[in-house]
């Protein structure tokens, strides 16, 4: 499925920025690799310029050399799709076997993505890089598993149908249903359709990011600012500092901020 150089060179850099060296295919390092990829925030600005951009369609993916390339440079990130892509690289070239697998949400079929990752000793797990999950996630068939994060516990159920899971985020008393998630791998061509389809989605509308912090979750929707740690949440209006408030708050650059913003506010006045 990788490009075997964008594969290396993605894995080189992703390594030696967050200064780890992987043992092998293990469970050790599947843990590592992932709680540090979890720090790449979510963010869908960059695709948002791409498809202003009016790129071929086979030049507005950003792929993994790319997504790691600017992360290090710009503090971007990536919705699901270029970040489950570029986790697969890395995690392929570290010697896992791993493959993309699709979810179905709330607002449509085949629209979030993960990976199954298979272990040195044939274990299986989920990497969900898009939910930012700092940890693997064992998923064998028929059985619940789950994860105590800082703000909530994710636990993941086997649905009505064969192998898949239905993801739940638990507060407390509440429960909400995030995706349901297929463990059969899809190929590349699939894969890479679906990625396609996404620049077509509602949720391109809007400008989004998230990003883990030490106390919890921040999240910014259009020019509003949500902060979610286990002390309560707060709000804060980003109208008059937008670019400025992104590059702060979530490392990503404010020249990259400041020109999603301006494409988003004249998008707006075209609809």
């Amino acid at each position: 499925m990788y490009d075997k150089q964008r594969m290396r060179h993605a894995a080189a850099m992703f390594f030696d920025h967050f200064c780890i060296s992987p043992d092998g295919p293990d469970r050790d390092s599947l843990r590592m690799i992932l709680f540090h990829f979890s720090h790449i925030p979510w963010e869908n600005l960059t695709k948002f310029l791409n498809k202003a951009q009016l790129f071929p369609a086979e030049n507005r993916l950003r792929l993994a050399d790319t997504v790691i390339s600017e992360h290090i440079e710009k503090g971007a990130g990536g919705t699901c799709f270029s970040l489950t892509e570029a986790l697969g690289a890395i995690l392929s070239f570290a010697g896992f076997q791993c493959h993309p697998v699709m979810a179905d949400m709330k607002h449509g079929k085949n629209i979030h993505c993960a990976l199954s990752v298979i272990a040195e000793d044939g274990i299986r797990f989920l990497a969900d890089p898009g939910y930012l999950v700092p940890e693997p996630v064992l998923m064998e068939p028929g059985k619940t598993s789950q994860i105590e994060t800082s703000l909530q516990t994710l636990v993941w159920e086997p649905s009505e149908s064969a192998d898949s899971f239905d993801l739940y985020s638990v507060n407390g008393d509440v429960r909400n249903w995030r995706y349901r998630i297929r463990m059969d791998p899809v190929s590349s061509t699939e894969f890479r359709s679906y990625w396609q389809r996404s620049f077509d989605a509602t949720g391109m509308n809007s400008l989004h990011l998230n990003c883990r912090s030490e106390e919890g979750r921040l999240s910014a929707h259009n020019l509003n600012l949500r902060r979610v740690t286990s002390h309560g949440n707060t709000n804060e209006k980003l109208r008059d500092s937008y670019p400025g408030k992104v590059e702060e708050y979530f490392g990503l650059s404010r020249e990259i901020a400041e020109a999603a913003y301006k494409e988003w506010e004249r998008s707006c006045l075209d609809r």
